[in-house]
């Protein structure tokens, strides 16, 4: 009799590709603020590198995103580990501040069209779900959690801030070297795992 292989015993079963943002719902909520803030920021920086968009298209995302990435520059700063006390400045300033600002500018221009804080949770929440869910391989983020509603109130923010504030790709203030930070590196690649896993860490 011919020898026969039993095929449940060579087939490996491979899952599929992990999706979405690591960590930003860690239990530790200095490393889900730390999540939350690069999340965005690599969210914005590969749509603006690969997406072919244009500076209001990017706007547009800055805006749909600056309620929650201003909450998690808040969380990081609130949340600082009392042992990386000597780099919190520097950090703060120099590493987060410049995209906080953006941030803060874009959030201005949501409420200087109309938004409340009740839109602007809803936001928060939609962009959140978004990170959770993001797709690795669209180089623009889907934000489907937008409410229609805050459509035309997101158009007139977007613009605003795209006619005033310089785009993120030119900004030279995101360009800037804020100094080493060895210890807030150290601290981020043993603590907080799934930064570690997505290149946070590193260098931040």
């Amino acid at each position: 009799m011919p020898a026969t292989t039993d095929a449940r015993a060579t087939t490996t079963t491979v899952g599929p590709e992990p999706t979405g943002v690591p960590g930003i719902d860690d239990p530790n909520a200095f490393c889900a603020a730390w999540a939350r803030y690069s999340g965005s920021l690599q969210a914005i920086g590969v749509a603006v590198a690969f997406g072919d968009l244009t500076s209001l298209d990017v706007a547009r995302l800055e805006v749909i995103g600056a309620a929650a990435l201003t909450d998690a520059v808040n969380g990081i700063g609130s949340r600082w580990p009392a042992e990386l006390v000597g780099e919190r400045s520097i950090v703060l300033a120099g590493v987060v501040g410049p995209y906080a600002r953006r941030a803060e500018k874009a959030l201005a221009a949501l409420v200087a069209a109309g938004a409340t804080e009740d839109d602007l949770a809803e936001l928060r929440l939609a962009w959140l779900d978004a990170l959770r869910y993001r797709d690795p391989a669209m180089p623009v983020i889907d934000v489907p959690g937008v409410p229609a509603r805050l459509g035309n109130l997101i158009e007139a923010a977007a613009r605003a801030f795209d006619e005033g504030v310089t785009p993120f790709a030119q900004d030279p203030s995101l360009a800037a070297s804020a100094g080493d930070t060895p210890a807030t590196d150290a601290y981020l690649a043993t603590t907080c795992p799934d930064l570690a896993s997505s290149g946070v860490g590193d260098a931040i």
